[in-house]
């Protein structure tokens, strides 16, 4: 199978985090929030994860910077959620 050239790239407008599958349960309900991430107000991206039982994870976690400010707050404890992960953009080594 070709992948898109893009494949699992940190595009300029958008930060990725690698999270549990116990993570990924917290955080699911919350597509399309908005949470803060390294200083900028970004949405976040859950829609596309699969939690069936036979997932057991890592899930990528993709926050997106753009129109952010059209969305719903996430809740303080999924923001703390957030603050505990490891984000990744564009230009930082990995």
């Amino acid at each position: 199978m070709k992948r898109a050239p893009t494949f699992n790239q940190i595009q300029p407008d958008q930060a990725i985090a690698i999270c549990s599958r116990e993570q990924a349960l917290r955080l699911a309900e919350y597509d399309q929030h908005g949470v803060t991430v390294l200083g900028r107000r970004g949405v976040l991206l859950t829609g596309a994860w699969a939690l069936d039982a036979e997932n057991s994870g890592p899930f990528i976690l993709t926050v997106v910077f753009r129109q952010a400010d059209q969305s719903p707050l996430a809740p303080e404890a999924i923001q703390t959620l957030v603050d505990q992960l490891n984000f990744q953009v564009r230009g930082q080594a990995r």
